[in-house]
């Protein structure tokens, strides 16, 4: 099986194809090993209304570009990440839950980074943070190219923001 590889992107109106498949891939490899369960890509998912959650971010960057990645997971949703994660609930409201969001952001990031460089985007992930709250709503600056992705498995759903951008 032959996978098309980009030799560079020039045009930044949009992600590329290759890109969005293989980060897409990753999510579901990444949380479907985390949750022990099937995880479904929802095609057509509005993920627009504001969350009462936790967002996990990170970044697969090079010296051109800069592959960002939020993670929006609703409260009930991180919950039970953490009770299949570590074995117990955490406390919505505790640090350990922020930690907990940020490493599995940072997992996911190491295998989109893997994952995307076969496709010809070669790049390194960032350190996680993790925001917690209710009522957030992202908003990106100039308009970068972004692409949304809602995944669900039969006790999860959560929200995969991408955006491309330049390094600067």
């Amino acid at each position: 099986m032959s996978i098309k590889t980009i030799d560079r992107i020039e045009n930044l109106d949009e992600i590329p194809v290759e890109i969005a498949e293989k980060v897409q891939e990753s999510v579901i490899n990444t949380f479907g090993s985390i949750i022990g369960e099937e995880l479904s890509y929802i095609d057509e998912a509005n993920g627009d209304g504001a969350l009462n959650g936790i967002i996990g971010n990170v970044t697969v960057f090079n010296s051109e570009h800069t592959l960002s990645l939020m993670l929006a997971i609703p409260k009930e949703t991180a919950v039970y990440f953490s009770e299949v994660f570590i074995g117990m609930p955490l406390p919505f409201e505790s640090d350990d839950m922020g930690d907990l969001i940020g490493e599995i952001s940072n997992i996911l990031a190491g295998d989109v980074a893997a994952n995307v460089e076969k496709v010809g985007f070669r790049g390194q992930s960032s350190l996680p943070t993790a925001t917690r709250g209710s009522d957030l709503t992202l908003f990106m600056p100039n308009k970068p190219p972004t692409k949304k992705m809602k995944f669900a498995s039969a006790n999860s759903e959560f929200w995969l923001t991408m955006v491309l951008s330049e390094s600067k």
